[in-house]
């Protein structure tokens, strides 16, 4: 299975939603949707659309303050 980290951002205003590492055996197009239908449930006050970036897990990689993804992230409109 493999480790990805993910970033969830409004799409109107960019502003960090969700951020957090999984480990899965989907591909990266399923684990977006589903990242995203999670995200949708607990963030319901916002139903505009959300852009979910997902990337190999880098452990040397702070999430604390994580507002943009990498060079070379998949990036899923959603």
């Amino acid at each position: 299975m493999a480790r990805y980290t993910y970033l969830i951002q409004r799409v109107d205003t960019g502003r960090r939603m969700s951020t957090g590492v999984i480990t899965t055996s989907a591909t990266t197009t399923e684990l977006a949707v589903e990242l995203v239908a999670q995200n949708r449930a607990e963030h319901s006050y916002y139903t505009g659309p959300r852009c979910c970036w997902v990337w190999p897990h880098d452990p040397e990689q702070a999430l604390a303050h994580l507002e943009q993804a990498p060079d070379g992230a998949e990036q899923y409109d959603l």
